[in-house]
């Protein structure tokens, strides 16, 4: 469900011989330069559970976990062939041993598979949910962001990353061949958010060239 992410977002792809499959390798260095900003941005803690909806094959879930401290790490998607619990086992082994300094050794990892209309996740456990280049690919938005608000903690967030029509040098469409897919701009976006219950918290106007949003539940 990441139709972009590894040819616009993340541009750290090594050669075709690839310890796992469906998804970019990240050296130590840039595991820490992409993501521990976002982390930041998210304000992750230690011990925090976390779910990435729409993970694809979970590779870059993974290795934002590296950033990670024991923390409970839901890797989501609907695609059951994409996202394969031995390919994901492949990657959390490839980077214990190419970064056994950083923190993600201790988090524990789930493979979810869910539906077009619902996560899988578990009820009212996740302090964080982070979804990105997932929103203009989902068939049913208003019945998973209402999914989403069942799966949240009280005081949980949710974060979505995505491309917005004529924003950021998008046209109207996503731009990669495999998707094509009409992209929401971002006042449509923010209504839909508001319409199934949420209160945007903060946004980033430019996280590695997209804007990423947080939402808190309203009461």
């Amino acid at each position: 469900m990441r139709p972009f992410i590894c040819l616009i977002l993340f541009v750290y792809v090594t050669s075709a011989c690839a310890p796992y499959a469906n998804g970019p390798v990240f050296t130590p260095e840039n595991a820490r330069t992409t993501f521990q900003p976002i982390v930041e941005f998210m304000e992750i803690k230690s011990g925090m559970t976390v779910a990435d909806v729409g993970a694809g094959s979970g590779a870059l879930t993974v290795i934002m976990a590296t950033q990670l401290t024991n923390c409970q790490v839901y890797i989501q998607d609907i695609d059951r062939n994409l996202l394969d619990s031995a390919n994901v086992n492949k990657m959390v082994r490839y980077y214990q041993e190419k970064m056994p300094q950083e923190p993600g050794l201790k988090n524990t990892f789930h493979i979810i598979h869910g539906t077009p209309v619902q996560t899988g996740l578990p009820e009212g456990a996740v302090d964080r949910i982070y979804s990105n280049a997932t929103m203009h690919v989902l068939e049913y938005p208003d019945e998973m962001l209402q999914d989403l608000r069942k799966k949240l903690k009280p005081d949980g967030l949710l974060f979505i990353r995505d491309g917005f029509r004529n924003d950021n040098g998008e046209g109207e469409y996503c731009s990669s061949k495999d998707c094509g897919k009409p992209l929401l701009d971002i006042e449509e976006f923010l209504a839909l958010m508001k319409r199934n219950g949420y209160a945007i918290v903060k946004q980033s106007p430019d996280l590695k060239g997209y804007p990423v949003f947080g939402f808190r539940l309203e009461n």
